[in-house]
Order: structure tokens, then C-alpha cells, then sequence
């Protein structure tokens, strides 16, 4: 699967997400922690924008991140046609 193909699935899977979230929102939708969340952010993996006493990211940048680390075993893996991608 090319990116541009795992790039439309994943906007697929979220297309009832809100176009902006907060980290506990990301953590919802991804199946992570929300402490691995924040941890992504500070580590500029996921870029977010500081907003008042928390972080929003745009649901294109979070799509973008599931994008790259798709493959990544490091990282979540973000499965195509698993429904906690």
C-alpha cells in the first residue's frame, strides 16, 4: 500500500473525527495513552500548536503522523482495516 493510499484510508477511518482535537482526544482516537501522546508532541514527532494550558492538533497533522509511523514498531502501529487504527 502506497502512502497516498494509507493517507485516504486513515482519513476514511476519522472521517467523524473533529477537524481540530486536544491530546486527549488524539488518545481516544488513535488507541494510545495520553501520556504517549504528549510525548510524541515534545518530541515534534506530532505537531501541535500550545493553546491556552494544553496543545490542539489539527486532525491532518495527526493523519500525516499515522501515516509515517504506520510501519514503525517503535511506535503505535496504525493498522489498515483494524478498526483501532
Amino acid at each position: 500500500m502506497t502512502a497516498e493510499e494509507r493517507k485516504d484510508a486513515y482519513a476514511r477511518l476519522l472521517r467523524e473525527c473533529p477537524e481540530v482535537l486536544t491530546p486527549r482526544m488524539v488518545a481516544k482516537w488513535t488507541r494510545q495513552s495520553k501520556n504517549t501522546v504528549y510525548a510524541e508532541i515534545r518530541s515534534g514527532d506530532l505537531p501541535a500548536v500550545p493553546y491556552r494550558r494544553g496543545y490542539l492538533i489539527a486532525k491532518a497533522d495527526l493523519i500525516d503522523y499515522m501515516v509515517t509511523h504506520a510501519e514503525d514498531t517503535q511506535k503505535a502501529c496504525f493498522t489498515i482495516g483494524n478498526r483501532y487504527e
